[in-house]
Parts: structure tokens; C-alpha cells; sequence
């Protein structure tokens, strides 16, 4: 959980210095690590508070997270009953997602031992359920890596889904204001995210209006590289 914690703070301080970085809304001034709000701006003219939240559909975001960390669980298992390491490559099928972490877990470690010896390296038949495609490999490396690959798609963010995490955020507008009289929402919509992946048209941003109590809120359409583009929010009062 510790672990969990640092890495998506580590995400959060990609994203504020980012964003400043791609528009002048941002003013100058000393970036402070903070817990609730997430950062406090302090500028000449007093303290901003910054909130960050991404944008994506939690639901695919969930499931490749899950998926994402089968292969080294399979290694685990793999390896306590066979001391020949290999490279493995799975891509899970639509199936996948309606599966048990443990079934999945098991079904490939099982594959792999009853398959490493063989000479053929792909596998497209005959496989467990959840996959369409295995290879085991020679070993790059001295233990073997498993890795596995999950296909996503990419749909245009629909207004609600905006509306969703700016109410999440705007319900603790109270307790960011104890430490910052002023405080911003910064949304980011990451064109590099993968699974559960949203497109926001800034076409539809220009006409969208939305209810919040933060004196301000951006959200960040983040391209590869970290580059991209700001846009605030318009509000409905």
C-alpha cells in the first residue's frame, strides 16, 4: 500500500510540473508537497492549493491492473516446481477480464511447465482460457522475465465522466481550503494511459459548463513526452 502511495505521488509531480509547462495559467512561484490539497503554490500574491485526479474509465483501468500483474504470480509458481527459467509473452483475450486472478495465475504457470520444452516458442492453439497467445523463450536473463500485454481502445470523453471527478473532488473542497484559501482542480486526461483510456475534444470544452466551488479547474490534455495543452473549465455560476 506504502508502495502504491509513493508511486502515484511520483505520477502526481510528473503532472503538476507538466501542466505549467504548457499553459501561462500557472503563476511563478515555490511548489510545496502537500497531502490534502495535493500541493500548495506559493506565488507572491499568496498560497494556491492544487488538487490533481485523473481522467479514464476505472472499470478497463481496474481490470489491466489486475492482468498486469499475473505473469510475475505465475512466474512465482512456475519456479517453485521447475528450476529451468524461461522468457514468457501472454496477451489475454476479451475473456479474460470475467476470469479469477488465481485461475488465470494458475492456467499459465501449468502451460508454461507442461510447454517449455517443446521447440515450438508461440502458442496461438489450444490455450488456457483468457489467452490468445503465449511464447516461452529463452532467457534474456538469468531468472526470466514474464510480461504480459493487454489490449485497449481509446473513446471520447463523454461530459459526465467529468462531471463524475469534479464532484468526487468538489465534496472536499472544505478541507483543502484549511490549508489555502484559494484552490484549483487540475484534471488529466493522459493521452499515454493505456486501458480505460478517454479522448477530451476541446471543441466540446468550448461549449461545456460545469458545477464546482474551486476558484478554478483545468483539466490537462497530456500527449506523449509530457507536452500538450490546458484549458479551464467553465463554471455555471
Amino acid at each position: 500500500m506504502l508502495k502504491q502511495k509513493l508511486d502515484q505521488k511520483g505520477i502526481e509531480f510528473r503532472y503538476i510540473e507538466e501542466a505549467p509547462s504548457s499553459s501561462c495559467i500557472f503563476p511563478s512561484g515555490e511548489l510545496v508537497n502537500h497531502e490534502i490539497p495535493d500541493f500548495l503554490l506559493h506565488t507572491h500574491t499568496g498560497t494556491i492549493g492544487i488538487e490533481i485526479t485523473e481522467l479514464c474509465r476505472e472499470g478497463p483501468r481496474a481490470v489491466a491492473g489486475k492482468l498486469a500483474k499475473i505473469p510475475n504470480a505465475a512466474k512465482e509458481s512456475y519456479t517453485r516446481k521447475h528450476d529451468k527459467p524461461v522468457d514468457v509473452s501472454v496477451a489475454f483475450s476479451d475473456r479474460a477480464e470475467s476470469l479469477s486472478f488465481k485461475n488465470l495465475k494458475r492456467s499459465l504457470a501449468k502451460f508454461v511447465l507442461n510447454n517449455s520444452n517443446k521447440d515450438e516458442t508461440v502458442f496461438t492453439r489450444n490455450l488456457p482460457e483468457g489467452y490468445c497467445h503465449i511464447g516461452i523463450f529463452a532467457p534474456l536473463e538469468p531468472s526470466g522475465r514474464w510480461r504480459g500485454f493487454v489490449g485497449f481502445d481509446t473513446v471520447i470523453t463523454p461530459k459526465e465522466l467529468i462531471e463524475d471527478r469534479i464532484l468526487v473532488k468538489n465534496n472536499r473542497v472544505p478541507e483543502y481550503r484549511v490549508s489555502s484559501p484559494e484552490v484549483w482542480l487540475l484534471i488529466v486526461n493522459d493521452q499515454i494511459l493505456g486501458a480505460g483510456e478517454v479522448y477530451t475534444d476541446p471543441d466540446h470544452l468550448a461549449t461545456w459548463k460545469f458545477d464546482f466551488d474551486f476558484e478554478k479547474v483545468l483539466l490537462f490534455l497530456r500527449e506523449p513526452g509530457g507536452t500538450g495543452k490546458v484549458f479551464e473549465l467553465q463554471n455555471h455560476k
